[in-house]
């Protein structure tokens, strides 16, 4: 019998008490509680949803054919998968263990994934963990091999029983100088005092900034020096540091002040861009970046939500010089059924409608920004051409013709390429939804920003595109925007 969710979930059902089912998830490294439902039936059917969404119904068989195994050989007719464990039975001083809360699984996979990138060994849950191991056996090896252990510091975590146990085990070890305790200071927080009196490295100034801090603590230099942003001789414009993170959505936001700027173009092209003319907004805060694939996962596995991609079938997708309608293009697959965002979960999330990002808003408690609040945060409020100044754009502050042939990690060109307020990744990389109509007839929506494929001239900041709200292609995501006092900000 083939070990499909159903007969899974029937499994569950005859040899699982609502206890063994959150010792299970325990082990299988998924929160019981943020599960839905209260009876051991809907907690076994939101359990195996979860595993399947995520791809993991086969960690689930190995854990269940470990626990039941002659019950599983019986009912499934076959004999429990028996996965290797990896071992690596000597501390290596290259491999670095990342604590932190589910909460924080963003920032974690972003800086698992650049710490490689350098050569750096890492382990992290639950991605280290073997099918049918439990939890406390991986975290036992991953703190055996690792030599140094990085604490992702969040309320999530300091309040994650989790990261305490991990944490206070790894100062532990610290003492016994076997392993280096490094805190990562990532949003503000109030740790356990023991915590407190180790250095951490600061990433609330940047992600940026904090990898470079981290990479040199843990090669031993001293970090680099990091000049001021500056954005040409003349301007000289302010660089605002306020930053706030949204805990629902776990989107960064930078604060840009009430005033006045110069909105549009003081050389307008007439089909794309509009007269420079004075303009005056109260104060916002707009996403330092566009919505990851990271972030739009957490919204779609908390709500459901299929995307107008999915309910259609197919996405535009624009490849070997051209456009072509892909069939099952969405999303998650945003070149086609081959394609994945397994190694893009720090990417902006493209293949959404208008409708999927409103969508997304509502559920965060924000929304999209109208087209004069994208402009002033993109450009400040000199009418410069682009985040940076007046310069064309190069390679070194923007993702665009081609040079990189697809979507680039957000903040990846920070702080060459961003705003004077601090925004990142607002030319080039992928067109930004936002909530203004093209013209008064309401027939489609403006997109800013430029892309991947897009030539310079779509990269000023005062560039629009019209774009019917239905769409949706591999070019086109969104970043969100609030009000200090709105609902869920």
């Amino acid at each position: 019998m083939a070990a499909d969710r159903n007969t899974l979930l029937q499994f569950l059902l005859r040899h699982y008490t609502l206890d063994g089912l959150k010792t299970l998830c325990f082990n299988l490294f998924i929160d019981y509680d943020n599960l839905g439902g209260d009876t051991k039936n809907a907690k076994a059917r939101e359990l195996i949803l979860h595993l399947e969404r995520a791809e993991r119904l086969g960690d689930l068989s190995a854990a269940l054919g470990r626990e039941q195994p002659r019950a599983y050989e019986r009912e499934f007719a076959q004999a429990p998968p028996v996965p290797p464990i990896p071992v690596r039975p000597n501390r290596d001083p290259r491999q670095v263990f990342i604590s932190h809360a589910h909460e924080d699984d963003a920032f974690a996979h972003r800086l698992a994934g650049d710490l490689r990138a350098e050569g750096w060994l890492v382990w992290l849950a639950p991605d280290s963990i073997a099918p049918g191991e439990t939890w406390v056996e991986a975290i036992n090896r991953g703190l055996e091999a690792s030599g140094h252990y990085l604490l992702v510091l969040t309320p999530a975590a300091a309040a994650s029983p989790w990261v305490n146990t991990e944490t206070n085990v790894a100062i532990s070890l610290e003492h016994q100088r076997l392993m280096r305790f490094i805190p990562l200071d990532v949003a503000p927080s109030r740790p356990p005092p023991l915590w407190t009196a180790y250095q951490n490295v600061p990433f609330r100034d940047g992600y940026l900034r904090g990898l470079d801090h981290l990479l040199a603590r843990l090669n031993g230099r001293p970090p680099r020096p990091w000049p001021a942003a500056t954005n040409g001789a003349a301007t000289a414009a302010r660089v605002f540091s306020d930053r706030r993170l949204h805990e629902r959505s776990r989107v960064e936001f930078v604060r840009v002040p009430a005033g006045p700027f110069l909105f549009g173009a003081r050389d307008a092209d007439p089909g794309h861009e509009l007269a420079q003319c004075p303009a005056h907004l109260h104060e916002y805060w707009i996403g330092r970046a566009p919505v990851t694939n990271a972030q739009f996962a957490r919204f779609v596995e908390a709500t459901r939500y299929r995307t107008t991609a999915e309910t259609t079938g197919l996405a535009r997708v624009w490849s070997g010089g051209r456009w072509e309608d892909v069939e099952r293009a969405y999303w998650r697959r945003p070149e086609g059924p081959r394609s994945s965002i397994d190694d893009r979960l720090h990417h902006p999330v493209v293949c959404v409608s208008w409708f999927d990002a409103q969508a997304y808003g509502e559920w965060a408690g924000l929304r999209l920004p109208n087209e004069k609040e994208w402009e002033k945060a993109a450009h400040g409020t000199d009418g410069r051409r682009f985040p940076w100044g007046d310069e064309l754009p190069s390679p070194a502050r923007a993702n665009f013709a081609m040079n990189r042939g697809g979507t680039t990690p957000i903040e990846q060109f920070s702080p060459a390429g961003d705003s004077p307020f601090g925004a990142a990744d607002m030319a080039g990389n992928v067109w930004e939804w936002t909530a203004s109509w093209y013209t008064a007839a309401q027939r489609a929506r403006v997109v800013r920003g430029g892309a991947w494929p897009s030539d310079a001239t779509n990269l000023r900041v005062s560039y629009r595109v019209e774009v019917e709200p239905s769409l949706r292609f591999n070019t086109v995501g969104f970043r969100v925007a609030a009000r200090l006092g709105d609902p869920g900000f």
